[in-house]
Formats: structure tokens, sequence, C-alpha cells
């Protein structure tokens, strides 16, 4: 196998694949003095093997497309190359033919995995060599041995270059970057059926390879034709079968999130979410050093993914995790963060309706309160003057039995003055009631009323800037806003001397926002004079409400009241 491509996510060789590069090429250089002076001695032979090699090696067949590794038809000659030639001969010829087609593209492949490609092909085939002269001592002398031997030196051979093989592209994955060490390593082995075929097909083709050339060494010509043949079928079921496979884990990864997904939506607590993501992420990843923390934790070793909304969230996985899992990884993190937020939404929405329900029962126990003021006011007020009135009639009726003329006017003219301080003081009475009434979808007008009674009573210009119509409010939050207006109206009458107010509405979705601005002698809000507690107790009633309340003032002029309530 060849190395890895560049994607578009690893661009830059890491600099531990650059310094493990380093290492196989200066390994490799060990071997070019003596590797020279053979094919300065044979140069045809020399040629000869380089052509082939950089024939059979120059189109490539994809072994592991998802992780761009491809491998060649190449393995073969290079293990017959190992058993017929000297070892340094052997080097030289697989570092020098060992094409490849991406080289000659423009910008598909990087000079760092060039020489990659070219050092650890050309050590492997040295392991091979070094273990065919193991068993054959002198691969001339072999080739005259007869089968046997010769059989078991292409074995040795080609279970050599498999393994030394697939370790040094494991190690070349794992340093660049694409697969964890464990993972690189099985992905060059496995799965073991696939691996242990291309096994025997490469030590296979090796020995009817050293056979032909024992014959003829003309007649491995007769090869190219079948290994052309060989390179479509592989190339074209490897591309096959990799793509079903590819398929088969999407297909897995999805039925993973939509039943993750699913449990999540069922979760009522931030803790189930947490045991939820780690049991679905230790079952996809395979691992149990997988950690879902809402705290922000993480055990040390572990890489970080933020889990996006989640506050301090995140998920610990182990740092080798393959660039594919990692984005099962993250799309885990976005269903957490999802979830996440519901519950938060969630709770928000209860602490509203919970606040939203105190303020009615405060609203309804005041309005108790209010309304056996009123009562106790007409019992206290307004009923004398219908009693004083009574009885001035019985002694109306009196003066004029009497036929006291005079008295009876006087009487008639009493009564008259009772029933009408009576009417007025009832009067008062009914229009402080009616001023304490919202009905709903009534705020608009009650505001207007407010101001209205402003300019008459005290001679400051009121203004309303509100939507027209206002959005639909709970009545709770209407009667609160006309109450806290009221209160600043109220202030603004007796203390600001104001000549100009403003009353300013905007209402969304989730938040109803009022301003109340005067252009009044203002004062400090930090040094309320003693027994006005107006302010203070506008201010426990909005925070009831879970709302904000902000007075901004001066003595130089001007107070504002800033009043938010959500919905």
């Amino acid at each position: 196998m060849s190395a890895p491509r560049e994607s578009s996510r690893c661009k830059t060789p890491t600099t531990s694949f650059r310094l493990y590069v380093l290492l196989l090429c200066l390994v490799t250089a060990a071997f070019l003095p003596a590797g020279i002076a053979h094919v300065i001695a044979t140069p045809g032979r020399a040629l000869v093997w380089i052509a082939f090699i950089a024939a059979v090696n120059f189109r490539n067949v994809p072994m592991l497309p998802r992780v761009n590794v491809t491998t060649t038809v190449e393995p073969p000659v290079t293990v017959a190359a190992a058993v017929l030639l000297p070892l340094p001969l052997a080097v030289f010829v697989t570092l020098v033919g060992r094409f490849n087609e991406r080289e000659f593209r423009r910008g598909t492949t990087s000079p760092w995995n060039i020489a990659f490609n070219r050092a650890q092909g050309a050590l492997t085939a040295a392991a091979a060599a070094y273990a065919a002269s193991l068993v054959v001592p002198a691969p001339a002398a072999g080739v005259a041995k007869g089968l046997p031997q010769l059989f078991l030196c292409t074995v040795v051979a080609g279970v050599v270059y498999n393994v030394v093989n697939a370790a040094a592209v494991a190690a070349g994955l794992a340093f660049i970057g694409r697969l964890g060490l464990r993972q690189a390593a099985r992905s060059s082995a496995v799965p073991f059926p696939h691996f242990a075929l291309d096994f025997g097909l490469v030590i296979g083709l090796g020995l009817l390879i050293v056979v032909l050339h024992g014959a003829n060494p003309w007649s491995v010509l007769l090869l190219a034709f079948p290994l052309w043949l060989g390179y479509n079928a592989l190339r074209s079921a490897r591309e096959s079968e990799d793509r079903a496979e590819e398929l088969t884990a999407r297909v897995r990864e999805l039925e993973m999130l939509n039943t993750l997904g699913t449990e999540l939506l069922t979760a009522r607590r931030r803790e189930q979410v947490e045991i939820i993501g780690t049991a679905a992420l230790r079952t996809a990843l395979d691992s149990t050093a997988v950690e879902v923390s809402l705290d922000g934790e993480v055990p040390d070793g572990l890489q970080v993914v933020k889990v996006p909304g989640g506050g301090r969230a995140m998920i610990g996985v182990p740092v080798d995790t393959a660039e594919r899992s990692m984005e099962v990884v993250e799309a885990t993190a976005g269903l957490l963060g999802m979830a996440l937020q519901r519950l938060e939404l969630e709770e928000e929405l209860s602490e509203v309706q919970r606040a939203r329900a105190l303020l009615s029962s405060k609203i309804i126990e005041e309005g108790t309160r209010e309304r056996s003021r009123i009562a106790l006011e007409i019992h206290d007020e307004v009923l004398p003057y219908l009693a004083a009135a009574e009885i001035q009639a019985d002694n109306v009726r009196s003066a004029i039995c009497g036929a006291d003329s005079a008295r009876a006017q006087k009487l008639a003219a009493a009564t008259r003055e009772a029933v009408s301080g009576g009417v007025h003081r009832l009067r008062q009475v009914l229009d402080a009631l009616t001023h304490q009434i919202v009905v709903p979808g009534g705020l608009r007008q009650a505001l207007m009323r407010a101001l209205n009674q402003l300019r008459l009573e005290h001679g400051v210009e009121g203004r309303l800037k509100a939507p027209e119509p206002l959005p639909e409010l709970p009545l709770a939050v209407e009667i609160l806003v006309l109450e806290v207006v009221r209160g600043c109206l109220g202030n603004v009458a007796k203390h600001a001397h104001a000549r100009n107010v403003v009353v300013e509405l905007d209402a969304t979705d989730t938040l109803i926002a009022v301003q109340v601005r005067d252009d009044g002698r203002g004062f400090d809000p930090l040094h309320v004079p003693a027994g006005r507690h107006g302010l203070a107790l506008m201010k426990q009633r909005v925070e009831l409400a879970r709302g904000r309340f902000t007075v901004r003032s001066a003595d130089s002029g001007g107070t504002t009241v800033e009043v938010e309530v959500p919905l």
C-alpha cells in the first residue's frame, strides 16, 4: 500500500509525520551506495526491473478509499525482486521504480507523501530481501536449488513484505493524523479475509514471477496482460465493496443518531442528557474512554469537543479517534446541545408561569383588599350623607305638617346638601373603582385615560407611543404595566414639576418593555427621601414577575423609568 493522499481537511503534513518520513529516508539512504554499485555492474538488469516495477506501480487501486489509501499490483513484483536480486539492488530498483500517477498531477500530493511512498516501499523490499537471504543466502543459487526451496523463500519474503508494509502504512496514517494508531493498524489489516486474500495473491504472483524469471527472464512479460486485467477487476471490486461498507456504516450512524435524538426527547433533567449521551457515544465509538460532562470537567488525556449551546458542557473522546468518528461525535454534540437548550427553555417557561401565577395571586389579593377599602369608604363616608338626608327628610315633613314653611325650606336645603355630598363622594369612590378595572386588551385605553387625567388635574401634557393595536397580553401583565405607569405618573404629578411626560410601549412575543420619561426636576435615585416607598413597591412588583425595573434620573433634570416584563 502507498501513502495516504491529502484531503481538504488534512492538507499540511503534521510534524510527527515529517519526522517519520525523514527517519525512513535516512535508513533508506544507507543502502544506496551498495545499490548504485550493483547498478553500475549490471545496468541492463537494473533498468529492466525499474521499468517493470514502474509499469505495474503507475496505476493504483483504492484499498481504503475512506482514508485515501491506495495499493497497486506492484507488491508481487517487489517480492520477486527481493528474492531474485541482491538486497541493495532490490532496495534501489524499488526506490526508483515506485512511481505513482499522483506524482504527475500538480497539487494532488505533497513531496512528503511522495518521499513516504518511496522510502517505505524501499525499506519493505529491504526487509523482504533480508528474510529471503536468510532462507536462500545466494539468490542466483536459490533459483537453481529447485521449486521447494524457491517456494519457501518466496513465502517468507511475501509474509515479511505484507507485515512490514501494513505496519509502515499504519504508522503513516497515525502520524499524519488521519486515524488513531489502533484504528490505523486495524484499517491496514481489516477486514481480515480481504487482507489474507491479498496476502496469498502477493505470494502466489511473486512465486509465479520468480519461476518464469528462472525459466526465461523475458517470459515475465507474459504476465503483463493478466496483471492488467487483475488490476481492473481488483479496482472495481474494491471500490464497490468499500462504497457498500461506507453506506452501511453511514446507515448505522444515522440509526444511532435517530435513536439518540428520540431518547433525548424523553429526557426531563440535565443529568439524563449526560447519561444518554455517554452511553450512545461509547457504543458508537466502541470505547469506554468517552465522557459527556455538563460541568466542563473532562478527564485529562481526552480530546475535547464543545457542546454547542450547552454552556460549559463538553464531550471527551480518545485523542486517536478517527476523523470519520469525530463527525459522529460532532453530530452527537449538536443533539446534546439542542436537548440542553430545550430543557433550559422548559425550565424558564415554568419559572415564568410560576411567576405569573404568583403575580395573579398577588393582584387578586390586592384587588380583594381594595374592594374592602372601597366598601369601607362607602360605609364610612357615603352612608352618613344618606342617613343625614333621611333624617332631614323626616324633619322637613314635620315642619310641613306644622305649617312652618321657613323651617321647612332650611331643612330641605340641608337635605339637598346632604344628598349632593353623598352623590359627590359616591362618584369619587366609583371613579377610583373604575380606574382599578382593566378589561382584557384594554391596556392602551386605560393608559390614555391616565394621561388625560394627569393633564386635566395637573396640567402635565402626556403622550403615549405604542403599537396600534397592542399584541395580545396576559391580563396579569396588563394590570402590572398599568399600575406601574400610574405610579410613575403619580410621582410626576406630586414631585417632578414636569411639563411633559412620554409613555412608550414596545411588545414582542416574549417581552413587553415600558418607558416613562418626564422633563421634570429629577432626583437622586440613591437618596430617596424617607417615607417615599412608591418606587420600591413598583420594583418589588416587577421583580415578582421576573422582570427588570430601572430608574435613571439626576438633580439636573428629567427622570426615566424603564420596565421589562417577560411574557
